[in-house]
């Protein structure tokens, strides 16, 4: 059985107004994604579902963490969850006058399957550069041990580059051309 299934709702059947729905995120859910940026976490979504007429509105609550690694440190951490998302679902020709919360299906669809965007908006909260939060002082959290070699290792680079000590021989050459300056 399809891992995802479960993230289908049958609103053909179901009654006008609002309806409730809760699901647990965790790993197995990433893995039903190819390339997934998370491969780690545990997420509570509460979906407030309500139906109208010509309309589905989706109000996403998730709340939880997601398993990333730092990008300075290479240490795991948990980066906290805690938001809401709203999406709109029309009816009418699919493709057609959609835009990244509004989403068009056929009158004819009787499921609505969410993984996909609860996956995406998931994602989308990945930073680019995943780094510790800073502390309440402003203080990275990242490995101290880890920052020291990482602080020591900058300027020792800085002292050699000082010094004149290391060159590069590509420059050497150039330099040895003289430009005059007339």
């Amino acid at each position: 059985m399809d891992r995802l299934a479960r993230y289908s709702i049958p609103f053909a059947g179901l009654a006008k107004g609002n309806h409730q729905y809760e699901f647990d995120i965790d790993d197995k859910f990433f893995e039903s994604f190819e390339n997934s940026v998370i491969e780690h976490a545990t997420v509570h979504v509460d979906l407030d579902f309500h139906k109208a007429e010509t309309v589905l509105t989706l109000t996403f609550r998730m709340k939880g963490s997601i398993r990333l690694t730092c990008d300075r440190c290479l240490e795991e951490f948990d980066m906290p969850v805690d938001t809401m998302q709203v999406m709109l679902v029309k009816f009418g020709e699919p493709g057609v006058g959609e835009t990244d919360d509004i989403i068009v299906i056929a009158h004819s669809e009787t499921h609505l399957n969410i993984a996909q965007h609860l996956y995406d908006y998931l994602s989308l909260m990945v930073p680019m550069r995943v780094v510790h939060p800073d502390d309440e002082n402003g203080e990275p959290q990242c490995d101290p041990g880890f920052l020291a070699k990482l602080s020591e290792s900058a300027e020792e680079k800085d002292s050699e580059e000082g010094k004149g000590t290391v060159s590069d021989p590509r420059w050497d050459i150039l330099k040895k051309l003289g430009f005059n300056e007339n």
